[in-house]
């Protein structure tokens, strides 16, 4: 019976719970291997964001998730920074914009891949440059 009662304890105190969205990358994200924890790799990048001026919105670096405020615009950038190997993280760097506003619909529903010279897409490659010249990448 005791142990029905630690097994019940254990469950209840679990959290499944996560910060991160619960929507996925958009297609055209950028993609890469780092080498480095997906922690520091969040953290890093929050680092290397507020060099560059751009605001962060949110990050979690338990769930290795970071997300910008709007920047020239309405652009913004989100990394996720999922595990690899020991030691690597398989980073997803995503810049989308807003074309319109629409109260009725939700921000991701209005949101659009940035364009190819855009501000949020140069933010988005030269951050995951950054990375890479930062913390160093894999290729396989």
């Amino acid at each position: 019976m005791r142990a029905i009662g630690v097994c019940a304890l254990l469950v209840v105190a679990c959290t499944p719970t996560t910060t991160r969205p619960p929507f996925a990358p958009i297609p055209e994200a950028l993609h890469a291997v780092i080498n480095g924890r997906p922690a520091d790799v969040t953290q890093a990048a929050r680092e290397l964001l507020k060099a560059d001026t751009i605001p962060v919105r949110f990050v979690s670096l338990r769930d290795a998730f970071l997300e910008t405020a709007e920047f020239a615009g309405t652009h913004r950038v989100r990394l996720w920074a999922d595990p690899d190997v020991p030691g690597k993280s398989r980073v997803t760097i995503e810049a989308v914009y807003r074309p319109l506003e629409d109260p009725s619909r939700t921000h991701r529903d209005l949101e659009r891949a940035a364009p190819p010279g855009s501000p949020g897409r140069l933010r988005a490659e030269q951050l995951l440059a950054a990375l890479k010249d930062k913390l160093g990448v894999t290729t396989y």
